[in-house]
């Protein structure tokens, strides 16, 4: 069973009942934090989880370096200090490490944008496409580059149709583009859920995706989380999910 450790607003994980044992015994984690493993909905206390099973005595070594650590700062039980709030302990921000996973597309939302507008939506809807046909990569059975793509074909086959029929009102066009529209929000939902999943699962970074922003901004709101992955991993660093 893996369990998560609830920080702030930051949620970490997973680790076994082992690590929690281990990182208990480091001071990494405290008993105080909050846990809950991946059946539970409630947050409970650390020290109601392990009980009274023995926590093992740490070696003189260095930390697990993927386990959140505390620093200098204020007092915080057993000698051990925290660093703060927010994600920063010892002064240096908590990163997972970096798996062999593939990179994502790095274009700069606002560069998508700016194009998007100079070529009247044309780049936006390509852009879609290429985050769309990326994240096969990562979830090859997503069904949401066929979504994106059929949406664009109705969009743009309604417009189509409605200046071939300007001379005589015609509903079909505008039932077309409203066919289009459904399709293309079936579609970057999917791809927020293909998201989500992997990079909870395969690449555990703990992604949450708005459902708002999806709805708004989908194309620059997914780019700007593949920019921020694929700085991650590059350098190592993975940037607040803003």
């Amino acid at each position: 069973m893996k369990y998560y450790i609830q920080r702030q607003l930051n949620e970490y994980g997973p680790y076994t009942l082992a690590d929690l044992q281990r990182y208990v015994a480091q001071g990494n984690i405290q008993l105080t934090d909050l846990t809950r493993s991946e059946g539970m909905t409630d947050w409970v206390p650390v020290s109601q989880v392990l009980g009274n099973i023995p926590v093992p005595v740490p070696a003189p070594a260095m930390a697990n370096p993927g386990a959140p650590a505390y620093g200098a700062g204020t007092p915080y039980g057993g000698g051990n200090v925290y660093g703060g709030p927010g994600t920063v302990y010892s002064g240096v921000p908590y990163q997972p490490m970096a798996s062999s996973g593939p990179v994502p597309v790095d274009l700069h939302w606002a560069l998508v944008l700016v194009l998007g507008i100079v070529t009247c939506g044309l780049f936006t809807s390509a852009w879609l496409i290429v985050e769309a046909v990326w994240i096969r990569k990562i979830k090859p059975e997503s069904p949401s580059i066929f979504y994106i793509i059929l949406s664009i074909i109705g969009v743009y086959g309604g417009r189509f149709t409605i200046e071939f029929y300007r001379a005589e009102p015609n509903p079909i066009g505008g039932l077309i583009i409203l066919a289009g529209v459904i399709v293309y929000f079936v579609g970057v939902y999917s791809m927020r859920s293909d998201l989500e999943e992997y990079y909870n699962s395969a690449e555990p970074i703990n992604l949450r995706l708005s459902g708002v922003m999806t709805f708004f901004f989908a194309v620059y709101y997914f780019q700007h989380h593949f920019s921020r992955i694929a700085q991650w991993k590059k350098n190592g660093v993975l940037q607040p999910q803003g």
